[in-house]
């Protein structure tokens, strides 16, 4: 199923649970069917970013806080994380994302 599938899918059946619950229980079904519909949205946000292959856990990704930024020595080539290479004492450095 392709991307425009599932949403449609998935905004359909938030759309279904969300009618079951106002049904069932009046207006008092909103506060329930809101619920879902952002326990469903954060699960379909980490099943997509394990697919690309990143790691999902939380709000990191959206926050800023993901695997953050490796960088490359120009001087030796070593890859390190922030600072000065610890290899040679450069600072003169490129990201590597």
């Amino acid at each position: 199923m392709n991307w425009i599938g599932q949403q449609m899918a998935w905004i359909m059946v938030s759309l279904a649970i969300s009618l079951a619950l106002t049904l069932w229980l009046g207006l008092w079904g909103l506060i329930p069917a809101i619920g879902i519909f952002l326990l469903i949205s954060y699960y379909m946000r980490r099943r997509a970013m394990a697919r690309m292959g990143m790691s999902g856990g939380g709000f990191g990704g959206m926050l800023g806080g993901g695997g953050g930024v490796n960088y490359i020595c120009i001087s030796c080539g070593q890859r390190f994380k922030g600072g000065a290479c610890p290899r040679c004492g450069s600072k003169m450095k490129k990201a590597d994302f």
